[in-house]
């Protein structure tokens, strides 16, 4: 996984084949759909945010809006599997 965040600059062997995670549902975040992401995980935001929509029109599994909690929980884990098919987020 990757956490990006304040707006630090990545490059394509940075971001490409990992799930992306971000506090905010954003679209200042719309760069990283240029691209190939594994996944993306969102701190807020909701089903009808502009990351969720974005991810459902390319086929990219997501999870939206998490809560503080959880994504805390996020940035201590060493694994991390969404999915989509069961509607499950695991983290070890």
């Amino acid at each position: 996984i990757l956490f990006l965040e304040n707006n630090n600059q990545y490059r394509a062997k940075d971001i490409n084949g990992k799930i992306v995670c971000i506090e905010n549902a954003d679209p200042g975040y719309d760069f990283i759909f240029g691209y190939k992401i594994a996944g993306l995980i969102t701190m807020y935001g909701g089903s009808n945010s502009h990351m969720s929509i974005r991810c459902s029109e390319l086929g990219i599994p997501a999870v939206i809006g998490i809560g503080q909690q959880t994504y805390s929980d996020l940035k201590k884990s060493n694994l991390v599997q969404i999915d989509c098919n069961s509607q499950k987020l695991s983290i070890k």
